[in-house]
């Protein structure tokens, strides 16, 4: 019995043990898995050059995040990702120094970088900026108000804070040397300049009817301040620009009624240009101009050339002016022509102080015409043509321009619309970086067809009746053989693919794929591996290969800034048909619906049933979010779908149901679920599409079996309730088809600051959340399985589910003490359900984090372990989850900025296919319960077939021997 009970011990202890090991081989790190790194879009770009290193190219990002980018490959050399909640407002690069400010809650961050590295060198935080002005709302919400100048003769960093606050600090240590506030809430300042041991800082104060320029002049090593007001009368803040400073004096240039002013800073002298007297006599181009001027700051450093674009009747146009150090003058440099195309203008100058300016435009569908002048006696240095999709990125929005360290040619850092960057060197297209998929909102994964299903062996499954009776058998038999023959050129890449997979075990690609001729690409692999990730983005559509480390098969620029997407469901399976799509994109009073081509990213038009779905929909109610039913629409396999609402913090779920499936589109609401006074929905789970049930009950100790509860309706909602004080977490279990709560569970005393997440699949639930209880502070998951009973072998008396039962599901939980924030929730699925459930946590860490259901079990018994509860598996109750570093799946790597994990079957019921994305992308498979339908790596293939060949040559060798051997037994 002591031996028994020993055994029994070890084996529970083994099976613990078997959970923990679940790490990654170093050999398949980067095989299996791939990463891509992204930034966001540029708000801030610039080239700086090292002295040892060549040039790079610095980037603050919308997505905050800082970035230092190899202008040869199109790689960071170093990334620095800020918090959601600190937005970077500005980024300057002096020698080998970088200077950010950011801002987070009410503070201000200043912080100096090494250029090279990364590596930061100092942060000071400066607090109470703006509470002496209470009102500093002059201008847009993209006026300056935040910027970095160098003091370079002082070694100090100026910065202006907000438009209310200049300060000083030390280059070296970031130490404060002055500060100084302005009090007059009218007053908000937009630029600063430091100039012969002065800074000037240079803002609009509120009058009557327009706004006034202010100039403060501080001194530079004690701050006292000079107040001075022009004579001046300005509209807008982009009416104004400033330029010069360190090496030369400032000037300010504004445009005021039909006039373009200059004023020379620490002077009142205002020079004066009618713009009458530009039009057409000084500017051709701006004689046609019918739009109001636009002063563009060409970010030149202290030189004082700028750019002034005007609409005109053809199109646009521009000229560069500068004024002159001497005079205060405006002289015009350059008239460019006028052009229907819109333009996007960018400037450098080279070793010799030679300005040079770029012009860049779209001027086809795949064109992009880049010209490159240089004011003076040489007009145009170069004008390229350059390989540009309109429909896949979008109008041209932005271009920083730089001379190559050589000097001869030049280089150019082009954002699009869609947000993605573009790196021109002369006429070619050196690398692209998609960021639009930093701002990825939804994600899909794509099953593809199996390769026989397009060949032409099945044309005749996509024939309309009419054609299929006017095609003979014997023209059908001929074009069959056609067919077979054609294939014949394949063969040889087929046996040469064929053995190379056996060899190396790799089965993942087709060996047909290897033919170079091979016209077909898109299709399914040996073990479903291969699949294609859709991804929405704000205005775009991007389909990703996975087997191909996540090369961009197609992509498709929507480009309309009214609405954008919300929401993308796969609403029919691969078929010998192209799947299409639905996308949920929302304007301001309807919701449009998409219908597409998932394999090309084209409109889907049906060629039959043309008065069903149509490619475009429009629905007169706002969604924010489809659910996808489980109900097939039978002439063209399309799901129908449902419709709630999640963001805004709503505090109601409703139901509808879809009257009819032609325009117009006609919705009735069924039913209403309202929350109580005080709470908002803080998370919804919905079941993952791929979910697979492969048994009904859970097994016990005694053989006797717990039903589960399956219901294909369920939908578990997390709601903060913060009329109570402290916050309570509300957890309801819903029947969406007629809006009964099924279960509803209070945690008291939850923090609100902190996210809730929640999943679910099959008859689980799981949510994390942070908790205040004195006695568990901290990250807690909480676990729910849900049966038919309590009592084992009880079941509902219907034989066949349905919601309008009254019976309600008996639900156990267990919660238990989790060592991390969390960023997302996932669930691994298979094939057919059968592998053991790996839930995924998106940590705080950047990191992927995969617990086995077995320990994530709520069954876990919290008393000594029964025979029973041995023979069940169980692992008794720990209410901590250890922080085990083999458990993450992304080894070493830092996903940032992760919002979403979403995983999808493989054909090996032992693999699923993980997604991770957010500012990243990380896709991996994850095998829960060991890859047991496959051979290990280690199997050796060489001794097998030397073990049948020797076994063969045996049978060839003894089977003359015993023949002769029977024979010769007859005789004798």
């Amino acid at each position: 019995m002591v031996r028994l009970r020993v055994f029994a011990f070890v084996v529970s202890l083994l099976v613990w043990h078997v959970e923990f090991v679940s790490s990654l081989y170093a050999n398949q790190a980067g095989v299996i898995d791939w990463h891509h790194q992204y930034i966001g879009t540029p708000k801030t770009s610039f080239f700086h050059k090292f002295v040892s290193r060549g040039a790079y190219v610095l980037v603050a990002s919308d997505r905050n995040v800082l970035a230092s980018i190899n202008v040869r490959s199109g790689n960071l050399d170093w990334r620095q990702v800020f918090d959601e909640n600190e937005n970077i407002l500005a980024f300057k690069g002096y020698e080998n120094v970088a200077i950010s400010v950011s801002k987070r809650d009410h503070d201000y961050i200043v912080r100096s970088w090494e250029s090279h590295s990364g590596f930061m060198l100092w942060e000071n935080r400066i607090k109470d900026v703006g509470v002496m002005n209470s009102n500093p709302s002059i201008g847009d919400d993209d006026a300056p108000g935040v910027e970095v100048v160098f003091a370079a003769d002082n070694l100090g960093v100026l910065a202006l804070l907000e438009g209310t606050t200049v300060i000083n600090l030390n280059f070296t240590d970031g130490n404060q040397i002055w500060r100084s506030d302005i009090t007059d809430s009218s007053t908000v300042l937009y630029k600063l300049v430091e100039f012969e041991q002065k800074v000037y800082s240079v803002g609009l104060k509120k009058s009557i009817r327009s706004y006034t320029i202010e100039v403060n002049t501080y001194n530079i090593s004690n701050g006292i301040l000079k107040t001075q007001s022009l004579s001046s009368k300005i509209d807008h803040i982009k009416d104004m620009i400033v330029l010069g400073g360190t090496t030369q004096n400032g000037f300010i240039i504004w445009k005021e009624e039909n006039n373009m002013r200059v004023n020379r800073l620490d002077t009142t002298v205002i020079e004066q240009a009618p713009l009458e007297a530009l039009y057409g006599t000084v500017i051709p181009s701006f004689a046609n101009a019918n739009g109001k001027l636009e002063l563009h700051d060409l970010n030149l450093g202290s030189r004082t050339e700028f750019l002034v674009q005007v609409p005109t009747n053809e199109g646009n146009t521009a000229a560069v002016f500068k004024v002159d150090p001497v005079s205060g003058r405006l002289l015009v440099l350059y008239d460019f022509e006028e052009k229907p195309e819109n333009s996007v203008y960018s400037a450098t100058f080279d070793k010799s102080e030679r300005l040079i300016i770029s012009r860049s435009r779209i001027t086809a569908e795949d064109v992009a015409k880049v010209d490159i002048i240089a004011p003076g006696p040489r007009l145009v240095l170069g004008s390229y043509e350059m390989n540009y999709s309109l429909n896949s990125y979008g109008d041209l929005k932005k271009s920083v321009l730089d001379v190559d360290s050589k000097a001869t040619g030049y280089r150019m850092l082009v954002i699009s619309a869609d947000g993605s960057m573009h790196f021109w060197k002369d006429h070619e297209v050196v690398w692209k970086s998609e960021e639009s998929l930093a701002h990825t909102i939804e994600a899909e994964f794509l099953d593809l067809p199996e390769r026989k299903l397009w060949t032409q062996e099945v044309d005749e499954l996509a024939e309309q009746p009419e054609e299929a009776e006017t095609i003979s058998p014997l023209a059908r038999y001929i074009r069959r053989v056609r067919t077979h023959i054609e294939q014949l050129k394949d063969l040889p890449a087929y046996l040469i693919a064929y053995a190379q997979r056996f060899i190396t075990g790799d089965y993942e690609v087709e060996p047909i794929q290897l033919a170079r001729k091979s016209k077909i690409s898109l299709h399914r692999d040996t073990f479903g591996f291969r699949k294609l990730l859709i991804f929405v983005t704000r205005t775009k559509l991007i389909a990703l290969d996975t087997n191909n480390k996540g090369q961009i098969v197609w992509s498709r620029y929507f480009g309309n800034d009214i609405f954008e997407f919300n929401k993308i469901f796969v609403v029919r399976s691969s078929t010998v048909k192209y799947p299409p799509l639905v996308f949920l994109k929302q304007e301001r009073i309807v919701t449009r619906l998409f219908r597409l081509n998932a394999l090309t990213g084209e409109n889907f038009i049906p060629t039959e049933n043309k008065e069903h779905f149509p490619s475009e929909l429009s629905i007169p109610i706002i969604i924010k979010r489809i659910l996808k039913l489980p109900i097939e629409e039978p002439d063209e396999r399309t799901h129908i779908i449902a419709l709630i609402d999640e963001e805004l913090k709503a505090r109601s779920l409703k139901g509808y149901h879809v009257e009819n499936n032609v325009q117009p589109f006609d919705v009735t609401e069924v039913w209403s679920f309202g929350f109580p006074e005080g709470e908002s929905i803080a998370a919804i789970g919905h079941r993952p599409q791929h979910e697979k049930v492969a048994s009904l009950g859970r097994v016990l100790g005694d053989r006797s079996v717990l039903y589960k509860y399956l219901n294909p309706h369920l939908i578990a909602v997390a709601t903060l309730s913060t009329s109570t004080n402290p916050t309570s977490l509300n957890v309801y279990l819903i029947d969406t088809f007629k809006g009964s709560i099924l279960h509803h569970a209070i945690h008291e005393n939850v923090g609100s600051s902190q996210p809730v997440r929640i999943a679910q699949i099959e008859n689980l639930v799981v949510y994390h959340f942070w908790s205040e209880n004195f006695n568990e502070k901290g990250y807690v998951v909480v676990v729910y399985e849900l049966y038919e009973s309590e009592t084992p072998d009880q079941r509902f008396e219907s034989p066949v589910f349905t919601s309008f039962a009254h019976e309600r599901p008996y639900v156990s939980a267990q919660a238990y003490m989790f060592p991390y924030g969390v960023n997302a929730i996932g669930i691994t699925t298979t094939k057919h359900g059968i592998a053991t459930r790996e839930f995924l946590f998106a940590l705080d860490t950047n990191q992927v984090f995969g617990i086995s259901k077995r320990i994530l079990d709520p069954r876990r018994p919290q008393r000594a372990l029964t025979s029973e509860d041995k023979e069940e598996m169980l692992i008794p109750y720990d209410p901590a989850i250890p922080d085990n570093k083999k458990w993450v799946l992304s080894y070493h790597l830092s996903i940032a900025g992760i919002k979403n994990i979403i995983t999808s079957p493989a054909l090996l019921e032992s693999t699923s296919l993980v997604l991770v994305y957010g500012l990243d992308l990380w896709f991996t498979r994850e095998a829960p319960s060991k890859t047991f339908d496959v051979l290990s790596e280690d199997f050796s293939k060489g001794t097998l077939l030397i073990t049948i060949f020797g076994l063969i040559l045996g049978i060839l060798i003894t089977k003359p021997m015993v023949r002769k051997k029977k024979v010769n037994s007859r005789w004798y």
